[in-house]
């Protein structure tokens, strides 16, 4: 490890945190009694946590030349300023879980013109910075697999929700904007 990649690591993850519990505290108001998550949000805590305990991999085979440090940073600012815009978006609409209200409208303008969950977008690319950070092929291999799966279970879970409530609307929705996650990829 170069000299001074723990200590990116550690102020990224200072970042990561203060991010996310910024988040938790702007939303807590916008949660209501009935979540339909079915769990999934532990899921995804589930994940994050596994992808963070990643960056300690004991097992460097195949490592990435230092620019990958550089990636990294990148793509968790990026993935931190993409989350936090798509939930500015969304408003009083964005929730930490899974549920609609009577008054809620389907959001298909600015980042949710680009793909379905920009929200979720952030916070893989924000992970899977930090990992960029350890040069770490496996690590950052492994991170993917681990964030795409919980994620793709939490994505299922909120179309279903959201195609119960809206119906048809969700399902032109869907057409329009046919990627989930990242443009021409899922």
């Amino acid at each position: 490890m170069f000299h001074y990649q723990s200590t990116i690591i550690y102020c990224l993850l200072v970042l990561w945190g203060l991010t996310e519990l910024f988040i938790k505290n702007k939303t807590s108001k916008n949660t209501s009694n009935h979540s339909k998550d079915q769990g999934t949000r532990y899921i995804i805590i589930a994940s994050v946590v596994l992808s963070i305990a990643m960056l300690n991999n004991p097992i460097k085979p195949y490592l990435l030349p230092e620019w990958g440090i550089y990636l990294g940073i990148f793509l968790m600012i990026f993935g931190i300023i993409f989350r936090l815009y798509a939930i500015h978006y969304l408003g009083k609409a964005f929730t930490l879980n899974v549920q609609t209200t009577d008054t809620q409208k389907l959001i298909s303008s600015g980042p949710y013109s680009l793909v379905r969950n920009p929200a979720y977008t952030g916070s893989i690319l924000s992970i899977l910075g930090l990992s960029f950070v350890t040069l770490n092929i496996l690590s950052i291999l492994i991170t993917l697999i681990i964030l795409s799966i919980a994620y793709a279970i939490r994505i299922r879970t909120e179309e279903r929700v959201l195609n119960q409530h809206f119906g048809e609307t969700y399902k032109d929705y869907c057409q329009k904007v046919r990627y989930r996650l990242f443009p021409f990829i899922w």
